[in-house]
């Protein structure tokens, strides 16, 4: 089995070969699944990550929670520490360019705690069918979901990221689902109540 550093540039390899028009049109099938998960119609607060890249967009799914009357957090990275925080986002334009090339809330926002979220969009590298995520390698992700109480963690990835098995340390948190532009896939770790 290659090891997380291999499969990690294989997998952003691949992503990146995706032309933008099907990236798109992808990220479109990922948004709709999303949005008609019954997690999703309760949920009033939902942090989610701001793509970028070729990864499942996101733009259209923060724009309709927003317009929904949704509380959207997104996360703003730390390089000092490692760490995410979250912050309440009103609009799309109040991004700017952050750490990594990321659009993050400006500086000033104030940070909200992750447990207040009802559901976590995830960004994902590589997923497999036990739940496990490759990120980019920095434990961002999984250093925040250690915190997210009671949220559901919802991956948000293609189809063509799926590997057989991925290689999990224990620094790794598992999802709670993972979300393509074909399926959803329940690990059953958590229910939303």
């Amino acid at each position: 089995m290659m090891d997380k550093r291999q499969i990690r540039a294989e997998a952003i390899r691949q992503r990146q070969g995706i032309p933008a028009d099907k990236a798109e049109a992808l990220s479109e099938g990922v948004r709709r699944n999303v949005e008609a998960l019954p997690e999703y119609s309760r949920a009033r607060v939902i942090a989610s990550y701001v793509a970028k890249d070729r990864e499942a967009g996101t733009r259209r799914l923060i724009e309709g929670a927003l317009a929904g009357r949704k509380t959207v957090l997104v996360p703003k990275s730390h390089k000092e520490t490692a760490d995410l925080t979250f912050h309440a986002l009103s609009s799309l334009s109040e991004l700017r360019t952050g750490e990594f090339g990321v659009l993050e809330p400006p500086e000033g926002s104030e940070a909200v705690a992750l447990d207040r979220a009802d559901l976590v969009l995830v960004p994902v590298v590589a997923w497999d069918y036990g739940g496990g995520r490759l990120g980019y390698g920095k434990g961002y992700f999984d250093r925040g979901l250690k915190k997210k109480g009671k949220a559901v963690s919802v991956g948000l990835a293609f189809e063509s990221q799926r590997r057989d098995a991925l290689p999990q340390g224990p620094m790794d948190v598992q999802l709670d689902m993972i979300v393509t532009e074909e399926r959803v896939i329940r690990f059953g770790r958590t229910s939303f109540a």
